[in-house]
């Protein structure tokens, strides 16, 4: 989709357009179906959007910033859509890595825009004058197997009945959130046990591999819906569902801690460390550009690795 036809009235350097205006035409431009995307955009524009994008300086994000962390996790009501976000708190403060997701959000809405020659002449990005959180990755939450098999008989008696097939999705194949609450059914090839992604996070396509028994449950799924439909859909097929409650609630009946939807990413990751899985295989899984992102696992690696030198040089040793 093109600036042009994204929006009656397309934006131009010349115009004082403000930051709602400009996030508007972005979703609609290139990330409407991402709902993190959606979700984080959505907040800059309740504390920011009627200000003019190009008069939004450091102090303002540095602001937004702050009090994004003061108001705990955000839940995203309504799905990342031109027409708006509800934004409610929880009250649960939001890990310095998430905070700088937000940061990364504002700051490529604002460098998507200059590159289109929207800001005016000689305009800075006003995010580098704001504060990258310093992040601890030396320890990763994932669940075991035990936490696990709860979890996923918790999510079975959710009032969401797609719930525990979303659980299943995320660990058997690390994909983001995001990305699993963005996929149609035309995504899927349930025959071939593929689900084709457009666009990930990092801008790039990908291929999830579905295991056999999620297929299955996908397929039972359907029932009837549309090509275009939203697999883990609310009310409106159009629109993903809101699944903070279902899966919180799921969590307080396992009686599991600490374990935000992302762990279920750490959890893919994690096993396969755990398995012997070598670091670029576990990076391919989990669509990352490069293994930087990937050594916060390498520490469970240890074990088997130990288990490998021992067979191969144990008895030289000797």
């Amino acid at each position: 989709m093109t600036l042009e036809n994204a929006v009656s009235a397309p934006l131009t350097r010349e115009q004082r357009f403000t930051l709602k205006e400009l996030a508007d035409v972005y979703m609609a431009c290139y990330r409407k179906n991402n709902v993190g995307q959606g979700q984080r955009l959505a907040f800059f524009v309740e504390q920011l959007g009627g200000k003019v994008a190009a008069e939004i300086d450091g102090d303002d994000i540095q602001d937004a910033l702050e009090a994004l962390r003061m108001r705990g996790c955000l839940l995203n009501r309504g799905g990342a859509t031109r027409e708006g976000v509800s934004i409610v708190s929880t009250g649960r403060p939001l890990a310095p890595a998430t905070i700088n997701r937000y940061r990364s959000t504002i700051q490529a809405v604002l460098t998507w825009a200059q590159k289109r020659r929207l800001m005016p002449k000689g305009w800075l990005n006003p995010v580098r004058e704001t504060e990258l959180l310093p992040v601890d990755n030396s320890r990763v939450r994932f669940l075991s197997s035990d936490e696990y098999q709860r979890l996923l008989a918790s999510a079975k008696v959710s009032y969401w009945k797609k719930l525990h097939v979303l659980i299943k999705l995320a660990v058997t194949t690390g994909a983001r959130k995001g990305t699993l609450l963005g996929l149609r059914w035309k995504d899927l090839d349930l025959g071939a046990r593929r689900a084709f992604v457009e666009r990930t996070k990092n801008g790039e396509p990908f291929v999830l591999v579905l295991q056999g028994d999620v297929a299955d449950e996908l397929k039972s799924l359907r029932r009837g819906a549309r090509d275009d439909d939203l697999v883990f859909c609310g009310r409106s097929p159009g629109k993903p569902m809101n699944i903070e409650k279902a899966y919180y609630n799921a969590l307080e009946r396992a009686g599991i801690e600490g374990a935000v939807f992302h762990t279920l990413r750490h959890t893919h990751a994690s096993w396969l460390a755990r398995q012997g899985q070598p670091l670029l295989a576990i990076a391919d899984s989990l669509g990352h550009k490069s293994l930087a992102m990937t050594q916060r696992y390498a520490h469970l690696c240890v074990d088997t690795r130990e288990a490998m030198l021992a067979k191969v040089f144990g008895d030289k040793a000797a």
